[in-house]
């Protein structure tokens, strides 16, 4: 049985830069395990990874990562989203992911309708084609496992006929819940797929946190060549250890966050920890960011 991570970057290359950020810091803290690369083109940056799988018919849309339940390359296979940075090892994730389910994550179950339908005509709508639909698994989709075999390639089917059902379908193609910037989400897609195939989510680690959208937590302490990420929610709980930040965003390298912290990994990787890595990594570019990121969140919601 063969088994390793693997992530996905298409279309523009910005995306491929950032797959290669993420390998480096993947590596840094899981010098032993595989990384491998879905992608539309073999180039600099999937000459990195382990392994580069290159797609025929690429669609430039969350259907391409559907593609990843029947396309990854090893018998398990756990995806990281090129937008992550890796703090720790990850080998507690194949403990916790491949029990259960022939794919699964993070998150919970049984989760109601309302979170993706938002309306009682949209819910309405997708009971039509999938009555068994009263509730599903919620996660994050930037980190699953996948088992390689006839259960997935049924889940790769699923996934392709609901979307296509949404997309087609005029009342769930403009349900707000269901798009990001005009497009589909590829989450309730993946969701609603897993309920029909009987996959479940696992509970999330209360050690080793991965954290989604950064910019909603105050960081308290941040030391990537020691493996240490310990931030506090809006709601005041505190997690420490926590194993990766996921940025979720097409625009992540351009945020402040991703940009020093790219930085520092940089830094490591070319094996320069003198002064400049020093000053990088200190706590007053530490206190510097939680600024910025503070007066960010504050502006955006006064503009919007």
């Amino acid at each position: 049985m063969t088994r390793g991570f693997v992530t996905l970057a298409t279309g523009n290359d910005k995306y491929y830069k950032m797959a290669v950020n993420m390998l480096r810091s993947f590596r840094f803290h899981n010098p032993n395990a595989k990384m491998a690369i879905l992608c539309d083109k073999e180039n600099e940056y999937t000459a990195e990874f382990d392994d580069a799988v290159v797609l025929d018919n690429v669609y430039g849309s969350y259907k391409d990562k559907f593609r990843l339940i029947i396309d990854s390359p090893y018998d398990e296979n756990i995806f990281i989203e090129p937008d992550c940075f890796v703090y720790r090892n990850l080998d507690f994730f194949w403990d916790i992911l491949s029990d259960d389910s022939d794919f699964s994550s993070f998150g919970w179950n049984k989760s109601p309708l309302d979170i993706w339908f938002k309306s009682d005509e949209s819910q309405r709508e997708i009971k039509k084609y999938l009555p068994q639909a009263e509730a599903f698994p919620l996660f994050n989709p930037g980190y699953f496992f996948i088992r390689k075999g006839e259960r997935c390639q049924k889940m790769y089917r699923d996934c392709m006929d609901i979307a296509d059902y949404i997309m087609n379908n005029p009342i769930l193609k403009n349900d707000a819940g269901l798009l990001c910037n005009g497009k589909l989400r590829d989450d309730p897609v993946l969701s609603l797929a897993m309920e029909v195939n009987g996959f479940v989510c696992n509970a999330k680690p209360k050690i080793g946190k991965c954290i989604f959208l950064p910019s909603k937590y105050y960081i308290n302490k941040i030391d990537y060549k020691n493996g240490i990420l310990d931030v506090t929610d809006k709601n005041g709980n505190k997690f420490k250890n926590c194993s990766l930040i996921h940025f979720s965003t097409r625009r992540a390298n351009e945020e402040g966050l991703y940009l020093w912290q790219n930085n520092i990994i940089k830094l490591v990787s070319d094996g320069k920890q003198g002064l400049v890595y020093k000053i990088a990594a200190s706590k007053l570019a530490l206190a510097f960011c939680n600024i910025y990121m503070k007066l960010k969140t504050k502006l955006k919601n006064i503009f919007n």
